[in-house]
């Protein structure tokens, strides 16, 4: 389109040259006679020279002002469609950005969506905090007690922890079948990089535990507790396989019941557990 309006100016510019040598060429030459003038301007038969020229300045000058009526013209539409073009351009670039923006909005939706449930996603911290990306994971733990144990993330940094097992010879009671049950709340990350990280939780929960003892060389003597827990621990997460290993330490306060405070009224009992252990993450 502006290359063919730049076509018609140059044609426009032409023919006013072209106008304005003709324009000259009004006047008579010095060479020729009037007769001659005359019938080169083509002038009426019934015109004298002079009125000719005249009719003819005055024909030329109008084209003349039609040529800048014209270029004039060209000159605002030319304008108007470089208006245009920029507008259209500048809305153009406008919907790309919108475009690009909530492609990154819904690239960050997804990955906020996406930050829990993947067993190999794993953890990422906020600073120093810690936020959990997996769900439910079930293994084995060893020593006070040893057995199951499963944790289950209820929240970005909240857990629930139960085990069940035994515990041998614990204090001075014997062996004994052990549950229980804790809320695990995990405040800061020790350490994090792409392939480890190292969470510090601390919480609260209960057991139950039934055991044997021995008195006199005689073990079929028995004994009960319910106790309260606050398990103290680190959790030492691999990014790069769905699985972690913990060790904690636990210290409960029981309240013995059965044979045991029977014989010994022994009410309660203050301790602490130690354990370690292996968990895999499902998902």
């Amino acid at each position: 389109m502006i290359t063919s309006r730049r076509f018609q100016v140059a044609l426009l510019l032409l023919f006013a040259s072209s106008e304005l040598a003709s324009a000259q060429s009004v006047e008579c030459k010095k060479t020729e006679t009037q007769a001659e003038c005359h019938a080169r301007l083509k002038c009426r038969d019934d015109e004298e020279l002079e009125q000719c020229q005249q009719r003819l300045r005055k024909e030329r000058a109008g084209a003349n002002d039609r040529d800048d009526e014209d270029r004039d013209w060209y000159d605002r539409d030319d304008r108007d469609d470089r208006g245009d073009r920029n507008d259209r351009d500048d809305r153009n670039e406008a919907r790309d950005r919108r475009g690009r923006d909530g492609e990154g909005r819904g690239r960050r939706g997804r990955d906020r969506r996406d930050g829990r449930g993947s067993g190999r996603g794993r953890h990422r911290d906020s600073g120093r905090g810690f936020q959990a990306n997996k769900t439910f994971g079930l293994g084995l733990e060893l020593g006070e007690p040893t057995g199951l144990n499963g944790k289950y993330f209820v929240s970005d940094t909240g857990a629930l922890d139960f085990g069940v097992g035994y515990i041998y010879s614990h204090y001075y009671y014997g062996d004994g079948v052990h549950l229980y049950l804790d809320y695990l709340w995990h405040p800061a990350s020790l350490a994090s990089n792409a392939s480890f990280e190292l969470p510090f939780y601390i919480g609260v929960g209960g057991r139950f535990w039934d055991f044997e003892y021995c008195d006199r060389n005689l073990c079929d003597y028995g004994g009960s507790a319910i106790g309260l827990r606050v398990p103290i621990g680190l959790s030492f997460d691999f990014n790069n396989a769905p699985l972690d290993i913990f060790l904690q330490v636990v210290p409960v306060f029981d309240f013995i019941t059965g044979d045991y405070y029977d014989r010994f009224r022994d009410r309660s009992h203050f301790g602490a557990d130690f354990s370690v252990g292996l968990r895999f993450w499902f998902k």
